[in-house]
């Protein structure tokens, strides 16, 4: 049976994904959805609950995301052969900091966002990973949509 301190190494591919172009909403790049959620909704932190499939602030637009997510956790857990009952909680913290450009990227992406997956398991001790990551507001206009089908 594989042992609770692979929750790390999980984390931190999960949030790789969940950080990279690859990762969208509809089309769109995924962070840089996250980030207009957080400007309309007032709020400069997402906490993304893989658990209980949640986000909080709520928005129905990112519920694909987090259920596929949530799967892709579930499928890294069977793969290393972790008990899910070893798991606690899984949540994935975005804390946006807006303009605080730096040079080399300018007015592409002008914010920084820091986002953190933290996997909690039946013991109590956390697992986490922190990672930054530059971004912008979505704009229909400046980004090129996915071809992807959902």
């Amino acid at each position: 049976m594989a042992r609770r301190k692979e929750f790390k190494t999980i984390a931190d591919g999960l949030l790789s994904s969940f950080i990279s172009r690859n990762n969208d909403v509809y089309g769109y790049w995924g962070i840089g959805k996250l980030y207009s959620h957080m400007l309309k909704s007032k709020s400069m932190i997402l906490e993304i609950d893989l658990i209980r499939r949640t986000i909080e602030p709520i928005d129905k637009e990112f519920e694909l995301l987090i259920n596929s997510y949530s799967d892709k956790l579930l499928a890294k857990m069977r793969n290393r052969e972790i008990d899910s009952n070893h798991l606690n909680s899984a949540k994935i913290i975005l804390t946006g900091y807006p303009n605080e450009p730096i040079l080399y990227h300018g007015q592409d992406a002008p914010n920084r966002m820091n986002c953190e997956f933290k996997i909690t398991d039946d013991l109590g001790k956390q697992h986490f990973i922190t990672k930054d990551v530059w971004c912008r507001k979505h704009s229909r206009r400046k980004e090129s949509k996915s071809a992807r089908k959902y």
